[in-house]
Protein backbone atom coordinates (compact mmCIF):
# COMPACT_ATOMS: atom_id res chain seq x y z
CA UNK A 1 0.00 0.00 0.00
CA UNK A 2 1.13 3.45 -0.39
CA UNK A 3 2.08 5.84 2.07
CA UNK A 4 -1.31 8.13 1.19
CA UNK A 5 -3.63 4.72 0.43
CA UNK A 6 -6.45 4.33 3.28
CA UNK A 7 -5.57 1.46 5.91
CA UNK A 8 -9.27 0.39 6.33
CA UNK A 9 -12.20 -1.61 4.41
CA UNK A 10 -16.08 -0.78 5.05
CA UNK A 11 -17.89 -4.00 4.76
CA UNK A 12 -20.53 -3.93 2.59
CA UNK A 13 -24.10 -3.69 3.10
CA UNK A 14 -25.24 -7.77 3.41
CA UNK A 15 -22.42 -8.23 5.71
CA UNK A 16 -23.67 -10.50 9.06
CA UNK A 17 -21.68 -11.73 12.33
CA UNK A 18 -22.75 -14.03 14.42
CA UNK A 19 -24.66 -13.04 17.57
CA UNK A 20 -24.98 -16.12 19.36
CA UNK A 21 -25.35 -20.47 19.02
CA UNK A 22 -29.22 -21.41 18.88
CA UNK A 23 -29.26 -25.53 19.69
CA UNK A 24 -28.88 -25.71 15.56
CA UNK A 25 -27.60 -22.88 14.02
CA UNK A 26 -25.95 -19.37 14.32
CA UNK A 27 -27.84 -16.37 14.97
CA UNK A 28 -26.60 -13.20 13.31
CA UNK A 29 -26.40 -9.46 13.48
CA UNK A 30 -26.30 -6.69 10.96
CA UNK A 31 -22.60 -5.98 10.40
CA UNK A 32 -22.62 -2.87 7.37
CA UNK A 33 -20.56 -0.20 7.18
CA UNK A 34 -17.89 -1.92 9.66
CA UNK A 35 -14.70 -1.07 8.84
CA UNK A 36 -11.97 -3.49 9.18
CA UNK A 37 -8.36 -2.72 9.47
CA UNK A 38 -5.37 -3.61 8.03
CA UNK A 39 -1.20 -3.18 8.28
CA UNK A 40 0.33 -1.39 5.16
CA UNK A 41 1.52 -4.51 3.89
CA UNK A 42 -2.19 -5.59 3.56
CA UNK A 43 -2.46 -8.26 6.06
CA UNK A 44 -4.91 -7.71 8.99
CA UNK A 45 -4.38 -5.58 11.85
CA UNK A 46 -6.01 -8.06 14.44
CA UNK A 47 -5.76 -6.10 17.47
CA UNK A 48 -7.07 -2.90 15.90
CA UNK A 49 -10.04 -5.14 14.64
CA UNK A 50 -10.56 -6.83 17.85
CA UNK A 51 -11.27 -3.09 19.50
CA UNK A 52 -13.44 -2.06 16.64
CA UNK A 53 -15.58 -5.31 17.21
CA UNK A 54 -15.36 -4.65 21.09
CA UNK A 55 -17.12 -0.53 20.10
CA UNK A 56 -19.45 -2.39 17.64
CA UNK A 57 -20.82 -5.05 20.17
CA UNK A 58 -21.63 -2.20 22.45
CA UNK A 59 -23.64 -0.40 19.83
CA UNK A 60 -21.47 2.16 18.43
CA UNK A 61 -22.19 4.37 15.57
CA UNK A 62 -21.57 2.66 11.90
CA UNK A 63 -24.31 5.54 10.28
CA UNK A 64 -23.29 6.85 6.94
CA UNK A 65 -20.20 4.39 6.16
CA UNK A 66 -18.54 3.74 9.16
CA UNK A 67 -19.44 6.83 11.72
CA UNK A 68 -18.33 6.96 15.21
CA UNK A 69 -15.98 3.11 14.32
CA UNK A 70 -14.39 4.83 11.24
CA UNK A 71 -13.45 8.00 13.75
CA UNK A 72 -11.79 5.60 15.47
CA UNK A 73 -9.85 3.97 12.02
CA UNK A 74 -8.72 7.01 10.77
CA UNK A 75 -6.94 7.80 14.17
CA UNK A 76 -5.80 4.61 14.96
CA UNK A 77 -4.27 4.09 11.38
CA UNK A 78 -1.92 6.93 12.27
CA UNK A 79 0.05 4.88 15.19
CA UNK A 80 -0.55 1.98 12.39
CA UNK A 81 1.77 3.50 10.27
CA UNK A 82 3.90 4.70 12.87
CA UNK A 83 4.70 1.26 14.37
CA UNK A 84 4.50 -0.11 10.91
CA UNK A 85 7.57 2.00 10.03
CA UNK A 86 9.73 1.86 13.40
CA UNK A 87 9.41 -2.05 13.10
CA UNK A 88 7.45 -1.71 16.71
CA UNK A 89 4.70 -4.15 17.92
CA UNK A 90 1.74 -2.57 20.11
CA UNK A 91 2.34 -4.65 22.77
CA UNK A 92 5.88 -3.58 22.71
CA UNK A 93 5.73 0.04 23.23
CA UNK A 94 7.58 2.39 25.48
CA UNK A 95 6.80 5.55 27.42
CA UNK A 96 9.56 6.89 24.91
CA UNK A 97 7.67 5.38 22.03
CA UNK A 98 4.80 6.94 22.72
CA UNK A 99 6.01 10.55 22.72
CA UNK A 100 8.11 10.16 20.06
CA UNK A 101 4.82 9.29 17.86
CA UNK A 102 2.80 12.24 19.71
CA UNK A 103 5.51 14.99 18.70
CA UNK A 104 5.19 12.98 14.81
CA UNK A 105 1.76 13.57 14.78
CA UNK A 106 2.71 17.25 15.77
CA UNK A 107 5.61 18.04 13.18
CA UNK A 108 4.03 16.29 10.15
CA UNK A 109 3.72 19.01 7.40
CA UNK A 110 0.68 19.38 5.01
CA UNK A 111 1.45 17.95 1.98
CA UNK A 112 0.18 20.80 -0.46
CA UNK A 113 2.02 23.62 1.54
CA UNK A 114 5.06 22.29 3.52
CA UNK A 115 4.91 25.60 5.42
CA UNK A 116 1.98 24.76 7.70
CA UNK A 117 1.28 21.91 9.56
CA UNK A 118 -0.64 19.08 8.74
CA UNK A 119 -3.16 18.71 11.86
CA UNK A 120 -3.67 21.51 14.58
CA UNK A 121 -3.29 20.53 18.59
CA UNK A 122 -6.41 19.57 18.78
CA UNK A 123 -6.44 16.88 16.61
CA UNK A 124 -3.70 15.70 18.29
CA UNK A 125 -5.13 15.55 21.26
CA UNK A 126 -8.07 13.81 19.51
CA UNK A 127 -6.01 11.28 18.09
CA UNK A 128 -3.73 10.22 21.09
CA UNK A 129 -7.09 10.08 22.89
CA UNK A 130 -8.19 7.23 20.43
CA UNK A 131 -4.84 5.64 20.73
CA UNK A 132 -5.01 5.54 24.67
CA UNK A 133 -8.29 3.61 24.83
CA UNK A 134 -7.27 1.49 22.40
CA UNK A 135 -4.02 0.41 24.52
CA UNK A 136 -6.33 0.26 27.34
CA UNK A 137 -8.12 -1.88 25.75
CA UNK A 138 -4.64 -4.26 24.52
CA UNK A 139 -3.85 -4.02 28.25
CA UNK A 140 -6.89 -5.59 29.46
CA UNK A 141 -6.96 -8.12 27.37
CA UNK A 142 -3.46 -9.96 27.95
CA UNK A 143 -3.03 -10.79 31.59
CA UNK A 144 0.32 -9.26 33.10
CA UNK A 145 1.19 -7.21 29.66
CA UNK A 146 1.21 -4.18 32.06
CA UNK A 147 1.37 -1.37 29.09
CA UNK A 148 -0.74 1.11 30.10
CA UNK A 149 -0.87 2.76 33.67
CA UNK A 150 1.26 4.89 36.10
CA UNK A 151 3.49 2.45 36.24
CA UNK A 152 3.06 0.53 33.00
CA UNK A 153 5.07 0.75 29.45
CA UNK A 154 3.41 3.75 28.32
CA UNK A 155 2.89 6.19 31.58
CA UNK A 156 -0.93 7.09 31.41
CA UNK A 157 -2.98 7.91 33.91
CA UNK A 158 -6.91 7.40 34.47
CA UNK A 159 -9.01 10.44 35.07
CA UNK A 160 -12.76 11.06 36.02
CA UNK A 161 -14.60 13.88 35.97
CA UNK A 162 -17.83 15.10 36.42
CA UNK A 163 -20.00 17.09 34.69
CA UNK A 164 -23.23 19.03 36.47
CA UNK A 165 -26.18 19.58 34.91
CA UNK A 166 -27.20 23.05 34.19
CA UNK A 167 -30.78 22.12 35.68
CA UNK A 168 -29.74 20.69 38.57
CA UNK A 169 -29.90 16.90 37.71
CA UNK A 170 -27.64 13.83 37.95
CA UNK A 171 -24.23 14.50 36.83
CA UNK A 172 -22.57 13.02 33.94
CA UNK A 173 -19.32 10.77 35.34
CA UNK A 174 -16.91 10.75 32.08
CA UNK A 175 -13.12 8.68 32.61
CA UNK A 176 -10.18 9.20 30.26
CA UNK A 177 -6.31 8.37 29.85
CA UNK A 178 -4.07 11.30 30.11
CA UNK A 179 0.06 11.75 28.98
CA UNK A 180 2.57 14.33 29.57
CA UNK A 181 3.04 14.42 26.02
CA UNK A 182 -0.61 15.46 25.24
CA UNK A 183 -2.05 18.42 25.97
CA UNK A 184 -5.54 17.89 27.75
CA UNK A 185 -8.31 18.34 26.43
CA UNK A 186 -10.28 21.79 25.54
CA UNK A 187 -13.01 23.32 27.01
CA UNK A 188 -15.59 22.52 23.71
CA UNK A 189 -16.00 25.92 22.02
CA UNK A 190 -19.34 27.32 22.28
CA UNK A 191 -20.22 28.09 18.54
CA UNK A 192 -22.73 31.39 17.76
CA UNK A 193 -25.56 31.47 15.41
CA UNK A 194 -25.12 32.49 11.99
CA UNK A 195 -25.93 35.79 11.22
CA UNK A 196 -28.54 36.68 8.89
CA UNK A 197 -25.97 38.82 7.02
CA UNK A 198 -23.65 35.84 6.85
CA UNK A 199 -26.69 33.61 5.79
CA UNK A 200 -27.48 36.31 2.95
CA UNK A 201 -24.30 36.22 1.66
CA UNK A 202 -23.57 32.75 1.16
CA UNK A 203 -26.97 32.65 -1.21
CA UNK A 204 -26.20 35.85 -3.17
CA UNK A 205 -21.98 34.28 -3.60
CA UNK A 206 -24.07 30.94 -4.62
CA UNK A 207 -24.74 32.28 -8.08
CA UNK A 208 -22.05 34.06 -9.06
CA UNK A 209 -18.91 31.55 -7.89
CA UNK A 210 -18.40 29.28 -11.16
CA UNK A 211 -20.11 26.24 -10.96
CA UNK A 212 -22.32 23.99 -12.69
CA UNK A 213 -26.29 24.56 -12.71
CA UNK A 214 -26.57 21.31 -11.26
CA UNK A 215 -23.82 21.88 -8.20
CA UNK A 216 -24.81 25.41 -7.71
CA UNK A 217 -28.74 24.54 -7.34
CA UNK A 218 -27.26 21.43 -5.43
CA UNK A 219 -25.75 24.01 -3.15
CA UNK A 220 -28.66 26.57 -2.83
CA UNK A 221 -31.17 23.23 -1.25
CA UNK A 222 -27.97 22.34 1.09
CA UNK A 223 -27.92 26.00 2.27
CA UNK A 224 -32.23 25.73 2.40
CA UNK A 225 -31.73 22.41 4.61
CA UNK A 226 -29.30 23.52 6.86
CA UNK A 227 -32.12 26.69 7.56
CA UNK A 228 -35.01 24.51 7.82
CA UNK A 229 -34.11 21.94 9.98
CA UNK A 230 -31.66 22.67 12.32
CA UNK A 231 -29.77 19.03 11.10
CA UNK A 232 -26.45 18.13 12.32
CA UNK A 233 -24.17 17.87 8.51
CA UNK A 234 -25.00 13.99 9.07
CA UNK A 235 -28.53 14.41 9.22
CA UNK A 236 -28.87 16.28 6.70
CA UNK A 237 -26.48 14.19 4.44
CA UNK A 238 -29.03 11.20 5.10
CA UNK A 239 -32.02 13.03 3.85
CA UNK A 240 -33.90 10.75 1.04
CA UNK A 241 -36.37 11.64 -1.56
CA UNK A 242 -38.72 9.45 0.04
CA UNK A 243 -38.62 11.45 3.06
CA UNK A 244 -39.39 14.60 1.02
CA UNK A 245 -42.48 12.92 -0.67
CA UNK A 246 -43.69 12.09 2.79
CA UNK A 247 -43.44 15.01 4.00
CA UNK A 248 -45.99 16.77 1.81
CA UNK A 249 -48.24 14.21 3.29
CA UNK A 250 -47.22 15.15 7.19
CA UNK A 251 -46.08 18.96 7.12
CA UNK A 252 -43.22 17.12 9.06
CA UNK A 253 -39.50 16.01 7.96
CA UNK A 254 -38.33 13.07 9.04
CA UNK A 255 -34.60 13.25 10.22
CA UNK A 256 -31.93 10.97 11.33
CA UNK A 257 -30.69 12.05 14.65
CA UNK A 258 -27.64 11.44 15.40
CA UNK A 259 -25.76 11.48 18.94
CA UNK A 260 -28.32 9.25 20.63
CA UNK A 261 -26.67 6.04 20.93
CA UNK A 262 -28.42 4.22 17.99
CA UNK A 263 -28.45 4.21 14.42
CA UNK A 264 -32.19 3.92 13.65
CA UNK A 265 -33.26 6.92 16.13
CA UNK A 266 -35.57 9.46 14.22
CA UNK A 267 -37.49 13.27 14.60
CA UNK A 268 -39.30 15.03 12.91
CA UNK A 269 -39.34 18.92 12.01
CA UNK A 270 -41.87 20.77 10.51
CA UNK A 271 -41.27 22.32 7.08
CA UNK A 272 -43.37 24.46 4.90
CA UNK A 273 -44.76 23.04 1.50
CA UNK A 274 -43.65 26.08 -0.46
CA UNK A 275 -40.23 24.86 0.85
CA UNK A 276 -40.75 20.93 0.02
CA UNK A 277 -42.44 21.97 -3.39
CA UNK A 278 -38.50 24.00 -3.95
CA UNK A 279 -36.30 20.93 -2.82
CA UNK A 280 -38.37 18.45 -4.96
CA UNK A 281 -38.15 20.73 -7.78
CA UNK A 282 -34.48 20.27 -7.36
CA UNK A 283 -34.91 16.65 -7.48
CA UNK A 284 -37.05 16.21 -10.92
CA UNK A 285 -35.08 18.88 -12.46
CA UNK A 286 -31.90 18.20 -11.69
CA UNK A 287 -31.05 15.13 -9.74
CA UNK A 288 -33.14 12.54 -11.44
CA UNK A 289 -30.93 13.77 -14.93
CA UNK A 290 -28.20 12.95 -13.05
CA UNK A 291 -29.27 9.67 -11.66
CA UNK A 292 -30.10 8.46 -15.54
CA UNK A 293 -26.92 9.52 -16.77
CA UNK A 294 -24.55 7.71 -14.05
CA UNK A 295 -26.02 4.69 -11.76
CA UNK A 296 -29.12 4.72 -13.66
CA UNK A 297 -32.90 5.26 -12.09
CA UNK A 298 -32.92 1.24 -11.20
CA UNK A 299 -30.14 1.62 -9.12
CA UNK A 300 -31.29 5.11 -7.16
CA UNK A 301 -30.08 4.75 -3.73
CA UNK A 302 -32.72 7.67 -2.68
CA UNK A 303 -30.14 9.79 -0.48
CA UNK A 304 -31.27 13.75 -1.75
CA UNK A 305 -27.37 14.87 -2.19
CA UNK A 306 -25.60 13.08 -5.01
CA UNK A 307 -22.46 13.43 -6.74
CA UNK A 308 -22.37 15.03 -10.29
CA UNK A 309 -20.21 12.76 -11.72
CA UNK A 310 -21.12 9.25 -10.37
CA UNK A 311 -24.36 10.05 -9.20
CA UNK A 312 -23.64 8.04 -5.94
CA UNK A 313 -24.41 9.23 -2.73
CA UNK A 314 -22.57 12.62 -1.71
CA UNK A 315 -20.00 12.28 0.62
CA UNK A 316 -20.17 13.95 4.41
CA UNK A 317 -17.05 16.06 4.58
CA UNK A 318 -17.85 16.93 0.66
CA UNK A 319 -20.87 19.00 2.31
CA UNK A 320 -18.57 20.53 5.09
CA UNK A 321 -16.21 21.75 1.85
CA UNK A 322 -18.94 23.32 -0.58
CA UNK A 323 -19.98 26.00 2.37
CA UNK A 324 -16.30 26.34 2.87
CA UNK A 325 -16.39 27.14 -0.78
CA UNK A 326 -19.25 29.29 -0.60
CA UNK A 327 -17.81 30.94 2.95
CA UNK A 328 -14.29 31.94 1.25
CA UNK A 329 -15.98 33.32 -1.78
CA UNK A 330 -18.10 35.83 -0.04
CA UNK A 331 -14.97 36.65 2.51
CA UNK A 332 -17.16 35.95 5.75
CA UNK A 333 -14.00 36.09 7.80
CA UNK A 334 -15.86 37.68 11.24
CA UNK A 335 -17.27 35.18 12.33
CA UNK A 336 -17.87 31.47 12.01
CA UNK A 337 -20.05 29.88 8.76
CA UNK A 338 -19.71 26.65 9.17
CA UNK A 339 -22.92 23.71 9.12
CA UNK A 340 -23.34 23.41 12.86
CA UNK A 341 -23.61 27.73 12.73
CA UNK A 342 -26.96 26.97 11.34
CA UNK A 343 -27.94 24.85 13.87
CA UNK A 344 -27.63 27.51 16.62
CA UNK A 345 -29.13 29.65 14.22
CA UNK A 346 -32.44 27.25 13.55
CA UNK A 347 -32.67 26.91 17.25
CA UNK A 348 -31.93 30.49 18.77
CA UNK A 349 -34.37 31.63 16.24
CA UNK A 350 -37.26 29.66 17.47
CA UNK A 351 -37.40 31.51 20.64
CA UNK A 352 -36.65 34.25 19.04
CA UNK A 353 -39.57 34.15 17.32
CA UNK A 354 -41.81 33.22 20.28
CA UNK A 355 -40.50 36.10 22.43
CA UNK A 356 -41.58 38.67 19.80
CA UNK A 357 -45.27 37.26 19.24
CA UNK A 358 -45.66 37.21 23.01
CA UNK A 359 -44.49 40.68 22.78
CA UNK A 360 -48.04 41.71 21.50
CA UNK A 361 -49.74 39.98 24.33
CA UNK A 362 -51.91 41.96 27.18
CA UNK A 363 -50.49 41.84 30.62
CA UNK A 364 -52.37 39.05 31.63
CA UNK A 365 -51.53 37.18 28.63
CA UNK A 366 -47.89 37.02 30.38
CA UNK A 367 -48.20 33.98 32.52
CA UNK A 368 -49.88 31.83 29.55
CA UNK A 369 -46.77 33.16 27.63
CA UNK A 370 -44.45 31.65 30.11
CA UNK A 371 -45.71 28.28 29.98
CA UNK A 372 -46.18 28.58 26.47
CA UNK A 373 -41.79 29.02 26.41
CA UNK A 374 -42.00 26.54 28.44
CA UNK A 375 -43.59 23.98 26.36
CA UNK A 376 -41.62 25.26 22.99
CA UNK A 377 -38.63 24.54 25.09
CA UNK A 378 -40.03 20.90 25.20
CA UNK A 379 -40.74 20.86 21.45
CA UNK A 380 -37.14 22.48 20.44
CA UNK A 381 -35.71 19.67 22.23
CA UNK A 382 -38.26 16.97 20.39
CA UNK A 383 -37.58 19.32 16.86
CA UNK A 384 -33.70 19.27 17.06
CA UNK A 385 -33.24 16.03 18.86
CA UNK A 386 -31.18 17.29 21.88
CA UNK A 387 -31.25 14.69 24.90
CA UNK A 388 -32.15 16.09 28.44
CA UNK A 389 -30.50 14.88 31.60
CA UNK A 390 -33.61 15.24 32.90
CA UNK A 391 -36.69 12.85 32.11
CA UNK A 392 -39.62 14.75 30.05
CA UNK A 393 -43.43 14.25 31.25
CA UNK A 394 -45.19 13.64 28.26
CA UNK A 395 -48.44 13.98 28.92
CA UNK A 396 -47.75 17.71 31.02
CA UNK A 397 -45.83 18.87 27.29
CA UNK A 398 -48.93 17.64 25.38
CA UNK A 399 -51.51 19.48 28.09
CA UNK A 400 -49.28 22.26 27.29
CA UNK A 401 -49.41 21.66 23.42
CA UNK A 402 -53.55 21.67 23.71
CA UNK A 403 -54.14 25.03 24.92
CA UNK A 404 -55.29 26.63 22.21
CA UNK A 405 -53.22 30.09 23.12
CA UNK A 406 -50.50 28.21 22.03
CA UNK A 407 -51.63 26.67 19.61
CA UNK A 408 -52.48 30.00 17.95
CA UNK A 409 -48.66 30.83 18.79
CA UNK A 410 -47.11 27.45 16.77
CA UNK A 411 -49.20 28.63 13.50
CA UNK A 412 -48.37 32.13 13.66
CA UNK A 413 -44.91 30.79 14.04
CA UNK A 414 -45.10 28.51 10.96
CA UNK A 415 -47.14 31.48 8.60
CA UNK A 416 -44.17 33.37 9.75
CA UNK A 417 -41.97 30.50 8.37
CA UNK A 418 -43.53 30.10 5.18
CA UNK A 419 -43.43 33.80 4.03
CA UNK A 420 -39.78 33.65 5.34
CA UNK A 421 -39.42 30.59 2.96
CA UNK A 422 -40.85 31.73 -0.22
CA UNK A 423 -39.11 35.13 0.18
CA UNK A 424 -35.97 33.43 0.08
CA UNK A 425 -36.99 31.20 -2.58
CA UNK A 426 -38.12 34.29 -5.01
CA UNK A 427 -34.86 35.79 -4.40
CA UNK A 428 -32.98 32.47 -5.77
CA UNK A 429 -36.02 32.56 -8.77
CA UNK A 430 -35.17 36.14 -9.17
CA UNK A 431 -31.44 35.33 -10.83
CA UNK A 432 -32.99 32.53 -12.47
CA UNK A 433 -35.20 34.50 -14.48
CA UNK A 434 -32.61 37.21 -14.97
CA UNK A 435 -30.27 35.10 -17.07
CA UNK A 436 -30.32 35.42 -20.81
CA UNK A 437 -32.71 32.20 -21.38
CA UNK A 438 -34.32 31.23 -18.12
CA UNK A 439 -35.14 27.54 -18.83
CA UNK A 440 -39.49 26.86 -18.59
CA UNK A 441 -39.14 24.81 -16.26
CA UNK A 442 -37.94 26.92 -13.66
CA UNK A 443 -41.72 29.22 -14.19
CA UNK A 444 -43.38 26.07 -13.50
CA UNK A 445 -41.55 25.29 -10.39
CA UNK A 446 -42.18 28.66 -9.12
CA UNK A 447 -45.97 28.46 -9.63
CA UNK A 448 -45.92 25.08 -8.10
CA UNK A 449 -44.09 26.61 -5.08
CA UNK A 450 -46.38 29.92 -4.78
CA UNK A 451 -49.53 27.50 -4.88
CA UNK A 452 -48.25 25.87 -2.34
CA UNK A 453 -47.34 28.71 0.13
CA UNK A 454 -50.66 30.25 -0.30
CA UNK A 455 -52.32 26.70 0.44
CA UNK A 456 -50.49 26.69 3.31
CA UNK A 457 -51.19 29.88 4.75
CA UNK A 458 -55.03 29.82 3.84
CA UNK A 459 -54.78 26.14 6.18
CA UNK A 460 -53.35 28.03 9.21
CA UNK A 461 -55.55 30.69 8.89
CA UNK A 462 -58.72 29.00 9.09
CA UNK A 463 -57.27 26.39 11.56
CA UNK A 464 -56.62 29.88 14.08
CA UNK A 465 -59.99 31.63 12.99
CA UNK A 466 -61.73 28.04 14.55
CA UNK A 467 -59.70 27.86 17.42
Amino acid sequence: MSASEKLYRITTDDCVLPLHVKRDSAAYYPAHNLPQVLWPDGTVCWLVNLYLLSGYRKGRSRKNKGGTLLTWAKNLSHLIRWCYQNRIDFIDLTDSNFTMFVNTLRVEKHEKNVSKKKRGESQVTTICSTVLNFLAFVDERIPGLNLLGPEGSVRAEKKTVQIRSRNGGKPITRTYWTHEAVSPPRAPRRRQPISTSAVNRLFETNTTVHASSFVTRRRYIMLRLLEITGGRRMEVSLVTVADLEEAQKTGELRIYSAKQGDDETYRYVPVTQADLKDILSFVKHYRQRIIRTTIGLPNDHGFLFISENSGKHLEIDTLGSELSILRKAAQIDDEEACMHAFRHRFITNIFRDLIRTHHYQTPSDLRRALLSTETLKMKVMEWTGHKSIESLDHYIHLAFEAESDFKKTLNLLHAKKVVQSLQQILVDYGVQFREPKPKVASFIALAEVVEAAASELDGLLNTSESL
